[in-house]
């Protein structure tokens, strides 16, 4: 779930960010948790990896990256505040099977691994918090596969932008430039960077938004969103 407007630039702390499991869980997470701060192109961890922690956003933005054996890479999805990272592979045990990197200056809850294993077994609370985390991942999975096979190019470069406007436009109508670039929307948006240019003349054509080089401008945000939730 994308993060609210102005939780770019707030810090959630871990209260807030794991609020449903309870404040007993929250300070035992605490003894275990330190929050560090990252400029922006970070790498947070990489693939191959063995998991010593899970990651909680506090403030900024993570890219999830896929990284090939010859240097190249795909961005698979963004991380914003109040969310996590890493939960499956303390639990799995498995290494890490995408990089992170910070797209943003970010202030990251560091959790060691250990902890968060002996909590999920002692704690019902922190065990459902994150068998829904995984249900939502699961759900987020799906709708994009069923938009890639169903949902046309357009709608889904829409839905990029609109999270886009959410995680960086600072809810206004004014300017903003996202930390990527038109590749990276076209991987988040399973089409080519062709693709997404075409997309965003048709979003321009229909006043939805007006580009000036990599900055964008939402004119028309119920139009906008109207056209994301085709995605949902």
């Amino acid at each position: 779930m994308p993060a609210k407007h102005g939780q770019m630039l707030d810090s959630l702390d871990l209260s807030a960010i794991f609020a449903a499991a309870g404040n007993d869980v929250v300070q035992l997470l605490g003894r275990h948790a330190t929050l560090v701060a990252f400029e922006r192109g970070q790498k947070v961890f990489e693939a191959g990896d063995r998991p010593r922690s899970i990651y909680a956003m506090s403030r900024g933005c993570l890219k999830i990256v896929r990284e090939g054996s010859e240097g190249e890479s795909v961005i698979t999805r963004i991380v914003g505040p109040g969310e996590f990272v890493g939960v499956r592979e303390v639990c799995l045990e498995a290494a890490y099977a995408r990089s992170a990197w910070t797209l943003t200056e970010c202030s990251i809850h560091v959790i060691q691994a250990q902890a968060i294993k002996d909590l999920t077994k002692r704690s019902a609370a922190l065990g459902n918090l994150f068998m829904i985390m995984f249900a939502n991942e699961l759900a987020r999975l799906e709708r994009r596969l069923e938009s890639k096979l169903y949902v046309p190019a357009r709608s889904r470069v829409a839905a990029v932008v609109a999270d886009l406007f959410t995680w960086f436009g600072e809810g206004s109508g004014a300017p903003f430039t996202p930390p990527v670039n038109r590749r990276d929307i076209a991987e988040l948006a399973d089409v080519t960077p062709e693709t997404v240019s075409r997309a965003l003349s048709e979003l321009k054509s229909c006043g939805a938004i007006e580009t000036k080089g990599a900055s964008f401008r939402v004119v028309d945000k119920a139009a906008l969103f109207s056209l994301a939730r085709l995605c949902s």
